[in-house]
């Protein structure tokens, strides 16, 4: 994958990170040219509360410094983001080890470079594209469920409660509904003609079926509907096989450095 490429996949991840926290109207955002630091009503620190630094010409030793200034006014841990074995981020890696953060989490970055083929569904099972706040409870109950059996809290989706942030001009939600009841989420967010897709989740009835496929196949697509013209997602160990058989690739591996107990 090109080099442009993935630096527009992680401003895609920035800027997407950005949105989700405005979904929280407790979250406290600062966005600035070289960075964004987010802490959500949730004070988990590595989902719920991170520093992405945007620009790799922002000063390391600054980035992390501001950083703790930040979440400590906030009485919060917090997750710095960093792109694995990229040279551009050998800086950040040494300023976090530095100030005693510890790399907790990876997980990959993957990207597509084409639209994928659409999977054929079984019958019961129907896709539906979120065009109204009403359907915001049906996403929001599949992430909940879904993301349980990783280890997310359900607080984390409880502060998600501005839905409008779902129906931006640059958003696409899917649900998967397996006879009449929702079981698979996926969406996309396009910026820097990228379209970022998150929040990929199927709750334990709809697995094994291909309905995660089905509904990421939908997202990726609506992406590039919307001017993409290369998807990016950063997978879980449960749906990189599923992103593989789409075609997508692993570009590197993103590092969550968790900042020391104060």
């Amino acid at each position: 994958m090109a080099t442009d490429e993935l630096r527009r996949a992680h401003l895609n991840l920035v800027d997407s990170s950005r949105q989700f926290f405005e979904l929280d109207p407790g979250a406290a955002i600062e966005t600035e040219p070289g960075w964004l630091f987010g802490a959500g009503s949730s004070n988990h620190p590595v989902i719920s509360n991170g520093a992405f630094r945007r620009d790799e010409a922002v000063d390391a030793g600054e980035f992390i410094t501001r950083a703790k200034e930040f979440f400590a006014a906030r009485d919060r841990r917090f997750s710095v983001w960093v792109k694995g074995d990229q040279a551009e981020d050998d800086d950040l890696v040494a300023a976090a080890e530095a100030a005693d953060f510890q790399a907790v989490y990876e997980m990959p970055e993957m990207v597509l470079g084409k639209r994928p083929e659409p999977p054929n569904l079984s019958p019961g099972i129907e896709l539906r594209k979120l065009e109204s706040l009403e359907q915001a409870d049906d996403f929001w109950r599949v992430a909940i469920e879904s993301y349980a059996d990783i280890g997310f809290p359900s607080e984390i989706f409880s502060g998600y409660t501005n839905h409008a942030g779902l129906l931006a001009e640059n958003v696409a939600a899917f649900i998967a509904y397996l006879d009449g009841e929702p079981v698979s989420i996926a969406m996309t967010i396009v910026s820097d003609a990228v379209a970022g897709i998150y929040w990929v989740g199927s709750r334990t009835q709809a697995r094994g079926r291909g309905i995660g496929r089905a509904v990421t196949t939908a997202a990726t697509a609506a992406g590039f509907d919307l001017g993409a013209d290369v998807a990016s997602l950063q997978a879980s160990q449960m749906g990189k096989p599923i992103y593989l058989v789409m075609g997508y690739e692993v570009a590197f591996d993103y590092r969550m450095f968790l900042s020391p107990e104060a």
